[in-house]
């Protein structure tokens, strides 16, 4: 894969070898070759001498200087306060370093300097690969497997992002530094209300409020602000939602994870869906509301949900070896993958996302599966 080359051009030497030491344990070097510089003659030097310089990152004094000699360079202005440099790309200077590092990747291709990657993860072309997590009901691991699957897509190298359309939001108990149960900044009132309005500033939005979680390197939301706002959302809306972040060539996947239940917001993000994962857990009665799910999806929306179905796959979680549990039978695929039972996540307490090896293990192998099995499918991620 080439490598585009990046100049970082500030003046705290102690800056650039924290961006050194990060990038060499992370992915954002194999897109990047960066070279270093606390003065801009150092820069204006290494251009003359015949090296490339696909970017320049600089402090705003510093990059006065580098002009008018490197102006046809594109260039990104680090700034303290965001608005300093009337419409110029900024990013902020001082912010956890997987941040900034994706926003430098992310305003080069906002320039219109596409990545060098390989194979789209969605074989249909249609923006990112849309993975929806679903049930007939609630409490059988919907969101766990969910993040999961984000976390196990993002180390093998894809850009994810983990949507959380759930009613009661909780996903904040494992996303947010402690668990914090309150979001603060904007999130998905603040995207629905932008598409409402007809903004079409949706992918500059996306790249301002998005999150990331350095431990399962991927990108979150917050969600909704106003409560009223996710339980007057309309299934159109919520398709809109979708398609905007897979439409903003931000990411190679989205990992919707849904409410439990089947109405018409639920049948529009399942069309919407390039592979669904319906969630049973090892209790009669869940499979049982399954089974009449199905039966009900069949029943109102027809041929429609057939082609659901013919991308559905039902994935049993808390399957206990132990016992010998026996797979179930179901209406559609039965996914080759079952999730472990994790008996210390039965007490009740906060558990850490990748807390259970062995729910790692299967999660990754559930999301090889989904992405065909082929171990090639792996396009370098920034973070």
């Amino acid at each position: 894969m080439k490598r585009n080359q990046l100049a970082i051009v500030v003046k705290e030497k102690e800056y650039t070898r924290r961006i050194a030491d990060y990038i060499r344990g992370s992915s954002f070097g194999e897109r990047w070759q960066v070279s270093a510089f606390t003065h801009p003659n150092a820069c204006k030097q290494f251009a003359k001498q015949g090296y490339a310089i696909d970017l320049i990152v600089a402090e705003p004094d510093l990059l006065r200087e580098l002009q008018p000699e490197l102006s046809h360079i594109p260039s990104i202005t680090l700034v303290a306060r965001l608005g300093e440099t009337n419409g110029q790309p900024e990013l902020l200077q001082y912010q956890a370093l997987p941040l900034l590092l994706q926003g430098i990747s992310d305003q080069f291709e906002a320039m219109g300097h596409k990545p060098m990657r390989g194979p789209t993860s969605n074989p249909n072309g249609n923006g990112a690969l849309v993975l929806t997590v679903h049930s007939a009901s609630g409490g059988v691991g919907k969101t766990t497997l969910a993040l999961h699957l984000t976390g196990a897509a993002s180390a093998r190298g894809l850009r994810m992002l983990y949507l959380n359309l759930e009613r009661w939001n909780t996903s904040e108990l494992w996303l947010q530094p402690g668990g914090e149960a309150a979001w603060d900044g904007e999130g998905l009132s603040e995207l629905l209300y932008a598409i409402k309005s007809g903004a079409s500033s949706h992918v500059a939005w996306l790249a301002q409020h998005r999150k990331f979680h350095p431990q399962m390197k991927c990108d979150y939301l917050r969600g909704f602000r106003n409560q009223e706002d996710r339980a007057s959302l309309l299934p159109v809306d919520a398709a809109a939602m979708v398609e905007s972040i897979a439409q903003s060539g931000h990411y190679d996947g989205v990992v919707v994870d849904m409410d439990d239940g089947m109405d018409e917001l639920h049948f529009e993000l399942l069309m919407r869906a390039d592979r669904n994962l319906w969630v049973i857990s090892e209790e009669r009665s869940a499979l049982a509301k399954q089974t009449l799910m199905l039966q009900y999806g069949r029943q109102k929306f027809g041929e429609a949900f057939e082609k659901i179905a013919a991308r559905s796959e039902v994935v049993c979680n808390g399957m206990n070896a132990e016992l010998g549990n026996p797979m179930p039978t179901v209406e559609v695929a039965l996914a080759p993958v079952a999730l472990p039972l994790v008996r210390e996540w039965r007490r009740g307490e906060l558990h850490p996302v990748w807390s259970s090896s062995s729910y790692r293990a299967a999660a990754d192998r559930l999301c090889a599966h989904l992405l065909g099995g082929n171990e090639d499918l792996r396009i370098h991620a920034v973070g």
